[in-house]
């Protein structure tokens, strides 16, 4: 495994990015890219090239593509693909490094003053899988929906959120979670794997073991909203698989997704979406229709 390895401040600037969806068979195309490519892997695998080198991106994995260096498909996915991309730029001069020995003490450079900032040298894995996915997928979440806002403060909010993601990247590969982000993982773990049956900020602190406000406090520094607000995040995610893969009623997504109210569900997701379901599911079979 190599790193890539670079100097802060200031930190690579990100471009733009979005979510997206191989269909069984289907390949990422032949090119070269000026920029960065992150490919992050939210279900299925990809299977691409860079240069001379094969990566296979399975769920919960990454892989950085270097610019000037051609990459390509090599083989078709298995099965239905999701996964987020992202393209960023550095600055300044950047290396590609063999994987080596990393702890803080390598990263700082140097200790800021009075009149300057510390430096560091970042060393993030071209391709490495992810333990922390519910925090990096939250930020990633969090960056894509801005990408459809035009005003400036929310594309300056993407550059800070950017930011947020190459620290998770550089610290995962330092595997030192602090123990703010350990709460918040067990909470988004715990929400992830019971999302379909009611949740109230009780169970989760009885399971957890942790003091209700202190799990708030925990998610909302950590991934910047709380909990109720990832769990109903996750369910509108779950429900958009649902409306884009299979013909059940709304009723019967809404319900699947662990709401009973099918009312609060259309009103919940037009909020979050700016559509209806039955809109959303229109939307999607149409551009599937278009590409066949």
């Amino acid at each position: 495994m190599s790193y890539i390895s670079f100097y802060l401040p200031p930190f690579p600037t990100f471009i733009k990015g979005g979510e997206a969806v191989f269909t069984k068979g289907n390949k990422h195309i032949r090119r070269t890219y000026t920029v960065f490519d992150l490919l992050y892997v939210l279900e299925g695998e990809i299977h691409i090239t860079e240069h001379e080198s094969r990566f296979t991106v399975q769920e919960g994995q990454y892989v950085i593509l270097v610019p000037g260096l051609e990459h390509y498909g090599h083989k078709g996915c298995e099965g239905e693909t999701r996964y987020v991309w992202l393209h960023f730029n550095i600055e300044h001069q950047y290396d590609v490094v063999p994987k080596q020995p990393l702890d803080w003490t390598k990263l700082s450079i140097r200790e800021g003053d009075f009149e300057e900032a510390a430096r560091f040298n970042f060393y993030i894995p071209q391709y490495n899988s992810i333990t922390q996915r519910e925090l990096l997928e939250q930020l990633l979440k969090q960056l894509t929906v801005l990408e459809s806002e035009q005003s400036p403060d929310h594309k300056l909010r993407q550059q800070i959120i950017f930011q947020d993601i190459l620290l998770l990247l550089q610290k995962q590969a330092l595997q030192i979670p602090s123990a703010t982000e350990k709460v918040s993982e067990e909470v988004l773990k715990y929400i992830r794997g019971n999302y379909q049956k009611p949740i109230k900020m009780a169970d989760i602190s009885a399971n957890l073991h942790f003091n209700p406000d202190y799990i708030t406090r925990c998610v909302q520094k950590t991934i910047g909203t709380s909990p109720s607000q990832y769990l109903n995040q996750y369910r509108i995610v779950k429900a958009k698989s649902r409306l884009a893969t299979t013909n059940d009623k709304i009723s019967s997504v809404c319900k699947d997704v662990g709401i009973e109210d099918q009312g609060y569900f259309s009103k919940l997701f037009r909020k979050m979406e700016g559509m209806s379901p039955g809109e959303y599911r229109r939307i999607v079979h149409r551009t599937e229709e278009d590409i066949e």
